[in-house]
């Protein structure tokens, strides 16, 4: 009785597995071609795609050369990078005006390390959550953020149209 369960059974996931070797095979949502899905555009829905925009903020002092870290709230780190993350692409680029582009992805909460961007991409790991929160500078902090209708991207290419808006 077993064999014949499990012929049984051998049989239906054989008979799932069947192969179409008629080329394309429609289905209400997509169509198969090659034995590719590719799903069919819904008609008068345009795409979602997710574009991470460009950001520029002020710090209580001029700590463009150090490397912030994320801390909640509740004094618990909530962002902090990796040595290998950080670059001289990562500083921050003065706009004037106490303003610089954001490229280290900063926000709110976040708060400037005595490590500077050459120092801290050259450790050979991520410093402790005790090391990283000893080395936070008192006093220094994002003060403000602004977000930008410009692709991160795009942004370091379109600096004086960032000037130009922060001027408004």
């Amino acid at each position: 009785m077993k064999r014949v369960i499990f012929i049984m059974a051998i049989l239906l996931i054989s008979g799932a597995c069947s192969r179409n070797t008629s080329g394309s095979v429609e289905t209400p949502n997509s169509v198969v071609t090659s034995l590719k899905v590719t799903k069919k555009p819904v008609s008068g829905v345009k795409p979602v795609s997710a574009v991470l925009k460009a950001s520029v903020f002020k710090m209580s002092g001029d700590y463009s050369d150090n490397v912030a870290i994320g801390i909640g709230a509740d004094g618990k780190l909530t962002y902090f990078p990796a040595p290998s993350d950080i670059d001289i692409n990562s500083a921050p680029v003065s706009l004037g005006d106490g303003w610089w582009l954001n490229r280290q992805g900063l926000g709110k909460g976040y708060r400037f390390t005595r490590y500077t961007f050459e120092e801290y991409s050259k450790l050979p790991e991520v410093p402790s959550m005790r090391e990283l929160l000893d080395a936070v500078i008192p006093g220094a902090v994002v003060t403000e953020i602004r977000m930008l209708d410009i692709p991160a991207s795009e942004a370091m290419d379109r600096i004086e149209e960032i000037k130009t808006i922060l001027d408004k």
